[in-house]
């Protein structure tokens, strides 16, 4: 990733380890600014802040569903600044694995944490001084140099747009709404933890496993429960290995769709892993957010929750529809459009969503989601037709019809995609194009009213 002033850097003076992570472009609250600084300070625990970071750094450089696959450009990982703490973010190649390490405040000594989103280079020569950082060694951290350099408005909107992959760019849009449909299943303490990490098969890490709670931990079943986890892609779990034997608690989250949430606590970090709902299955395409894109005046709603963030580390549902005065559905429509504009992430021990800014173009926000813009592109040419019972939709060979139906609060399309997943991976086009007709001529009416 260009942008940098130079490379990331641990070096060793007086007696003293220096960590230099570089920054990129930077969203702050001064607005877009070249190389932002975040934090000057010390570790409080050097070996797992460098660990944490190396866990990360492990996530962004590996494709789960390909064993042993390792990639030599590597995309770096995303800095968020709360002001109370620091969130280090990356996505897998495979897209199926975020990565989270929040570094909190009694984590770090000695120095303010700033407020603002960037990149930051963590490159393999640093991946390997990180790698023998020790607890007892004195480690000043250093998130960006002590300087700003704004960016005039040509080069934030021209030539300095933020290189992040399109699939890492749809992976922030998506995992915020997966992680707020979770529930808390289960915690492991202690020992139990690395035992557990222990206990999964080596030779099989693509197996997906489902995992029920007992007095010893988590015993394997042969079915999904209410009361499971599944854990797919028993390998997608390596990158904790980094930071197990520092966690005093593991808390285990799931999903009706499959997918988990384990977050590590640590000494002043939690490491937060979050598995998409198969191996081979990427959080780009899962669609949760669609049908919220879809909604009118999402736009609107989205500008408005963005006026009350203020870079909150932890925002409440609650409070913005009270500030705002938007219905709760529709701070929830806001928040799927910020997630999407990368605006919004979600924390799973706070249960609650955190400001974000992706110094991205927010036309990606639409270019990123084929399938709704393909959907506009059948309203526009006037493809859908209301029958008794049924929408039908015209394909586009003009000939070909596919045919919509609403049950239970969930429409059936007879298209290849509803076939294949049954709404688990949100609507098909064919549906998003029903929804946006039936929205258009019944404002504030939608599915949930068939």
């Amino acid at each position: 990733m260009s942008g940098y002033l130079a490379e990331s850097v641990l070096d060793e003076a007086h007696g003293a380890k220096r960590l230099l992570l570089e920054s990129g472009l930077g969203a702050t609250p001064q607005g877009l600014v070249e190389n932002p600084s975040f934090f000057h300070g010390f570790a409080a625990r050097p070996d797992v802040v460098s660990s944490a970071l190396l866990a990360v750094a492990d996530v962004a450089a590996s494709r789960y569903y390909d064993a042993g696959f390792r990639l030599s450009d590597v995309v770096d990982p995303v800095m968020t600044a709360g002001g109370d703490r620091l969130r280090c973010e990356s996505f897998s190649a495979c897209n199926g694995v975020q990565a989270r390490l929040d570094l909190l405040g009694s984590g770090l000594d000695g120095g303010e944490i700033g407020f603002g989103t960037t990149n930051v280079d963590i490159n393999s020569p640093l991946r390997s001084a990180l790698a023998n950082v020790h607890r007892n060694d004195l480690l000043h951290f250093d998130v960006g140099r002590d300087r700003l350099v704004v960016s005039t408005p040509d080069q934030s909107h021209v030539e300095r747009k933020v290189d992040l992959p399109d699939r890492w760019v749809r992976g922030f849009a998506e995992t915020p709404a997966i992680a707020a449909g979770m529930t808390h299943l289960a915690a492991l303490t202690g020992p139990a933890i690395s035992q557990f990490l222990a206990s999964l098969p080596a030779a099989q890490p693509g197996r997906t496993v489902f995992l029920l709670p007992s007095v010893r931990g988590l015993r394997e079943v042969a079915a999904a429960k209410p009361s499971t986890v599944t854990l797919a892609g028993t390998g997608r779990l390596a990158a904790a290995r980094r930071v197990a034997r520092f966690a005093s608690r593991l808390d285990i989250f799931r999903h009706d769709n499959g997918a988990s949430g384990w977050v590590f606590r640590l000494p002043g970090a939690d490491f937060t892993l979050l598995l998409s709902p198969a191996a081979g299955r990427g959080f780009s395409g899962e669609g949760g957010i669609l049908a919220a894109l879809a909604a009118p005046g999402v736009t609107e709603a989205g500008m408005t929750v963005l006026d009350f963030l203020g870079w909150q580390a932890v925002i409440s549902t609650e409070a913005l529809s009270a500030r705002t005065r938007l219905a709760a559905e529709r701070v929830s429509h806001g928040l799927a459009w910020l997630g999407a504009s990368g605006k919004v992430g979600f924390d799973l021990l706070e249960n609650a969503y955190f400001h974000r800014e992706l110094p991205l173009d927010q036309d990606r926000t639409v270019k990123d989601h084929p399938r709704l813009q393909a959907a506009r592109g059948i309203v526009a040419r006037g493809g859908v037709s209301r029958l008794e019972d049924r929408w039908d939709v015209l394909a586009a060979d003009g000939v070909y019809v596919y045919r919509v139906t609403a049950r239970a609060g969930l429409y059936q399309c007879t298209c290849a995609w509803w076939y294949d997943f049954r709404g688990a991976r949100g609507p098909c086009k064919h549906a998003l194009a029903v929804e946006l007709v039936r929205l258009e001529t019944a404002p504030g009416h939608g599915l949930e009213n068939t």
